[in-house]
């Protein structure tokens, strides 16, 4: 009797799958193992589009030579675009070079006047003489002149502030206060004093300073030096070059027997150097002094008494005022001014003031301030020049 035999059953699983099965280890369906490996398929390809993420999304620039260039735009000011690079770090491009751009996050494209508002854009196409600008909106089509200015959104919103900042704000300045004491065989007290403060902004430059120097000898109970200089200047922009001013000095000095010197004035200057690292301002105009003198009384070393004296007069103003930066932590500025005077030719009066700054961190520093004063008509028996110079750890402040 011939038997059936019964129909052979192929097993899909793969050797080791069945010595799984032959050591009683369940094994899920084979589809199912089919999937996992999908699964792991698929979380491969999450990862590397995750690394590869931040270049998808990067800006781009091709340059008319084929070169692409990935990263973030920053700016486009002077004819350079400003570029945050992963393989270079902070880059600058000629924009004459660039063939187009595309933009992962939109700039602002500040145009010419009579535009009075930016374009948000988020693409650039170089065609011949013009551009195309990708926008929200679609595209158009611009003059390359017109293509000179990029900002972030954070960018203009501190340019817009700029323009018109509150009078408490955008100062910046430097102070310092020096003493000296000495006692026992001597017995001296020496304290001087310097300040300067600076307010630029895109329309008008507020400045001022301030400095004193007090010297008193206890033994022979006689005062060596006691004078005090300060001053007020703003100037308002006209043009680019251009600028009006107006300014207001004042001076005392004991031992010259000034009570008070007053210089009121004004006129005109112009910008001759202007640059982030150093600037020149050129000025001219009139001014009208006020001094008044004490009455010195006859002494030892002045027999005759000398009364009261009290000018007042209308002189030139030739001014110039100057900065430098040197490095990242020091600069100097410096201003003089001549006055001849127009009621007795020959007479003047001159000043300059000049501060050295090195900053030792974001407070402190280190300030030597000079200043020099020269009167050519002295009530008798004084010196016609004053210098005074103070020199000591100072304080820096900003307020933006």
């Amino acid at each position: 009797m011939h038997t059936k035999a019964s129909p052979r059953t192929i097993s899909s699983h793969t050797p080791e799958q069945i010595s799984w099965n032959a050591a009683g280890i369940e094994l899920p369906p084979c589809g199912c193992v089919a999937r996992r490996g999908e699964i792991r398929w698929f979380v491969l390809a999450c990862v590397l589009l995750l690394g590869f993420a931040p270049r998808l999304l990067a800006d781009t620039v091709l340059l008319q030579d084929g070169t692409r260039i990935t990263g973030t735009v920053t700016q486009l000011s002077g004819g350079k675009l400003g570029m945050q690079t992963n393989f270079a770090g902070s880059i600058s491009i000629d924009w004459a070079r660039v063939a187009w751009l595309t933009l992962d996050h939109p700039l602002l494209l500040v145009l010419p006047a009579p535009a009075t508002e930016p374009l948000s854009i988020t693409g650039l196409r170089r065609d011949g003489d013009e551009f195309t600008v990708t926008t929200a909106q679609g595209t158009q089509r611009l003059p390359t002149s017109s293509i000179t200015l990029l900002r972030t959104q954070a960018a203009q919103t501190r340019y817009l502030a700029s323009l018109h900042p509150g009078w408490t704000h955008s100062w910046s300045g430097t102070a310092n206060v020096s003493f000296a004491f000495a006692r026992g065989n001597s017995n001296t007290t020496t304290i001087g004093s310097g300040i300067t403060l600076a307010r630029p902004t895109l329309h008008d430059k507020t400045s001022g300073y301030f400095n004193s120097l007090y010297t008193h000898d206890g033994i022979l109970n006689s005062t060596t030096a006691n004078t005090t200089n300060a001053g007020l200047r703003y100037d308002h922009n006209l043009n680019p070059h251009l600028f009006g001013f107006v300014t207001q000095d004042f001076n005392t000095n004991a031992l010259q027997d000034l009570t008070l010197r007053s210089i009121t004035g004004g006129g005109a200057g112009y910008h001759a150097r202007n640059t982030p690292r150093q600037t020149l301002d050129l000025t001219s105009g009139l001014v009208w002094t006020h001094e008044n003198y004490s009455a010195i009384p006859a002494s030892a070393i002045q027999p005759t008494a000398v009364p009261s004296i009290t000018n007042s007069f209308v002189a030139i103003n030739l001014g110039e005022q100057y900065s430098q930066k040197f490095g990242a932590s020091s600069s100097l500025t410096e201003q003089g001014n001549l006055y001849p005077n127009m009621n007795q030719l020959g007479q003047f009066e001159a000043n300059i003031t000049a501060t050295l700054n090195t900053r030792i961190n974001k407070i402190l520093s280190w300030q030597t301030t000079i200043y020099d004063i020269e009167v050519t008509n002295p009530p008798p028996g004084t010196k016609d020049n004053d210098i005074i110079l103070t020199t000591g750890l100072g304080f820096s402040f900003a307020r933006k």
